[in-house]
């Protein structure tokens, strides 16, 4: 019998490869910016629902999935970025760069695709640097769902008291957002959590869920 967590990672892939080929077929039209439509709508499910539009949706994710599949096969290390680029003020300087870039795009009339940009920079990014780079300190979009997401009341929740300290789930875990507590149980920081469900996948025991 195959665990919940696997149906739901094939459910999640046949969801990221339509988003994906939306955003092929936008972009084909010259009409990639109403995928901020699709945006807006993640930004409302993240009140109450944490960060589907990450792990389900971005077209960012889906390429970086793809990424670490061709690297693991040719055993392919990415770096870490040096430690003055990861920080809290980074991700706010480059969020309001993002910002203002629109604010400017639209001010003069210019007609120039910002998230293709977006797009061709993350996965440059990610060639090079580890994947938990982009989504913590660079993605404007993360950024932003982090802040939206803080007080959703559904999350996907590690049970410490069920948990046998394998590490597995941290392992695959795309934004690091599952950390080690003092007793070397794995606990999830929720906004920085992309709902992926790599981790539900990767636990032997399965207690990486999602508020079941």
């Amino acid at each position: 019998m195959s665990k919940p967590g696997n149906k739901i990672s094939r459910a999640r892939i046949i969801v990221e490869t339509a988003a994906l080929i939306l955003v092929v077929l936008l972009t084909k039209n010259d009409k990639l910016q109403l995928f901020f439509i699709l945006f807006l709508a993640g930004i409302a499910v993240s009140l109450f629902a944490g960060r589907f539009f990450c792990g389900w949706i971005c077209p960012m994710n889906t390429l970086f999935r793809v990424i670490d599949v061709v690297y693991k096969k040719l055993k392919i290390k990415r770096i870490n970025p040096p430690k003055f680029l990861a920080n809290k003020i980074v991700r706010l300087l480059f969020l309001l760069l993002f910002i203002a870039s629109l604010v400017f795009i639209k001010v003069k009339g210019l007609h120039i695709n910002m998230l293709l940009y977006v797009i061709m920079f993350s996965v440059l990014v990610t060639l090079f640097f580890k994947e938990e780079f982009w989504h913590r300190n660079l993605c404007p979009f993360g950024t932003i769902l982090s802040f939206t997401s803080r007080r959703a009341g559904r999350s996907l929740r590690i049970d410490e008291e069920l948990c046998i300290s394998c590490g597995k789930c941290q392992k695959v875990c795309p934004s690091q957002s599952i950390g080690t507590l003092e007793n070397n149980k794995r606990r999830n920081q929720p906004n920085e959590c992309l709902l992926c469900f790599q981790c539900s996948d990767a636990c032997p025991t399965d207690i990486c869920n999602y508020d079941r």
